[in-house]
């Protein structure tokens, strides 16, 4: 009676192609959700920036600027979900609104509040890439010191 087994090349050899495989796939998932992250951002600045220019079209005028801790609850109505100041924004950081008289153009920032609930000038970049012109000195999105600032109705 004859018995079949692998030998320990053969096994080594199989080790060694999922270690490689694994290698390749395990980056590329951890970018993915990366991704997801920056898009989810996007997605949340361009409901904003909606909502933002619905109420400019309806009042003709841009909602005055709030309290840092606060957001503008003149645009509730203008949300057909979830308000996203009412959440962190996905890459890290809080949204805040900033409008006129304090600002012009009217802007969202993204404020990171501590290292621990922040964004990195790294994932800012990493925004402007997917939104913008991938310069976070010119177009619709600049950083300054801790926060990231959407600019509205500048594209």
């Amino acid at each position: 009676m004859s018995r079949y087994a692998f030998t320990l090349i053969e096994v080594i050899v199989v080790v060694v192609v999922i270690g490689i495989l694994a290698a390749v796939v395990v980056p590329k998932f951890a970018n993915a959700q990366h991704d997801s992250v920056v898009a989810a951002t996007a997605e949340d600045l361009h409901v904003i920036e909606t909502a933002v220019q619905m109420y400019h079209a309806k009042n003709g005028v841009y909602p005055a600027d709030v309290n840092r801790t606060k957001f503008p609850t003149v645009l509730d109505p203008y949300f057909k979900t979830d308000n996203p100041f009412a959440k962190p924004a996905p890459i890290g950081g809080k949204y805040d609104y900033e409008g006129t008289p304090n600002w012009n153009p009217v802007q969202i920032s993204i404020r990171t509040e501590s290292e621990q609930i922040g964004h990195s000038e790294a994932d800012a970049l990493a925004l402007d890439e997917y939104m913008d012109d991938g310069d976070l000195s010119t177009g619709s999105l600049r950083r300054d010191g801790n926060r990231t600032y959407y600019i509205i109705g500048s594209h």
